[in-house]
């Protein structure tokens, strides 16, 4: 019963888990970057590499966690199918998610970040500015990420939970 009741209840750790896959090594660049910075101010980072984590892992991890940043690169205008399956999955649970942003890659365009916004409708949940860039990260965008971050890191504080 008391398991039922922390599952069921409105309290979250400090703990970001991020869903994200990578083709040619751009968006893994961000995700490493991210997690870095992040376990730096104290926050508890799960990077969850859906090439080889299982979807009951991530179900799994959405328990607890304050924050998930979805990662993926753009394949075809979209999110790559595994991300989509976790967002979906993420959308169906409605787990106790307080934050969500998006970073990721593209290499010619799409509309991948309108599409997962549109997939996570039923998450009641602030949005922090996602990151989505052409390529291969850069100084600037390693400066964007360490901004994604502090904002993680001042919510999570807001909430007493650092």
């Amino acid at each position: 019963m008391d398991a039922y009741a922390d599952w069921t209840s409105d309290s979250s750790k400090n703990e970001v888990i991020i869903p994200y896959i990578s083709m040619h090594g751009s968006t893994e660049r961000m995700v490493n970057y991210l997690v870095d910075v992040l376990i730096k101010k104290g926050v508890n980072v799960k990077p969850l590499n859906l090439t080889y984590t299982d979807m009951g892992e991530v179900a799994l991890e959405l328990v607890d966690a304050t924050t998930m940043i979805i990662a993926s690169p753009t394949v075809l205008t979209g999110p790559h199918p595994s991300v989509v399956y976790a967002t979906y999955l993420a959308n169906a649970l409605r787990p106790k998610l307080k934050y969500v942003s998006v970073i990721g890659s593209y290499g010619w365009g799409g509309r991948m970040l309108e599409q997962i916004e549109g997939m996570i409708k039923n998450l009641k949940v602030e949005t922090i500015e996602p990151l989505i860039i052409k390529g291969f990260p850069k100084e600037d965008d390693y400066k964007k990420l360490d901004e994604i971050a502090e904002q993680i890191f001042q919510r999570h504080s807001e909430l007493g939970i650092v």
